[in-house]
């Protein structure tokens, strides 16, 4: 990435923080003038477990195919003297870790960052809207999520809008 972020990369709005444990789906976003879909996950207070999906589908809003994503969780809590801004390698593999269903197991996820990637090409054709959703499984689920928008299709001072 050279020069400002918002040059090349659009941000969206997701989810404003709050307790989202009756179950949410975020704003939907497309992803046709990106090839790549980060959501950055900071979350608070997280009692019993939640579920994190990521759907794909061809309008805004509508969840058609849930999506295998990758994922990778800051090692340590917000606030912790070290480590809370470096990305876990999963078990047994090189780097991230996948899932199409994410349990948020709350002694696991309080008071960290989750940084969830999806790319383009992983999308069924005609299904160019992105909307990831938290269950209602959590007895208090307190996050909120962006999404970074990259890979630009053409790099420009203002990026299109994703939201419309």
């Amino acid at each position: 990435m050279h020069g400002r972020m918002t040059h090349c990369c659009g941000v969206v709005y997701v989810l404003k923080p709050g307790d989202h444990q009756a179950g949410v789906d975020g704003d939907s976003f497309k992803l046709t003038n990106h090839g790549h879909a980060t959501f950055l996950i900071p979350f608070a207070t997280l009692t019993g477990d939640g579920v994190l999906t990521v759907y794909s589908g061809a309008t805004a809003g509508t969840k058609t195919t849930a999506l295998t994503f990758a994922y990778r969780l800051s090692k340590a809590d917000q606030g912790a003297a070290a480590d809370a801004d470096v990305y876990a390698q999963a078990d047994g593999t090189a780097g991230e870790a996948t899932s199409a269903a994410l349990t948020l197991t709350a002694a696991t996820y309080s008071d960290r960052v989750l940084v969830v990637e999806v790319r383009g090409r992983q999308l069924t054709d005609g299904h160019d809207w992105l909307t990831l959703e938290f269950s209602a499984a959590a007895t208090a689920l307190n996050a909120a999520v962006i999404a970074v928008l990259s890979d630009a299709r053409y790099m420009q001072r203002d990026q299109p809008t994703a939201t419309a």
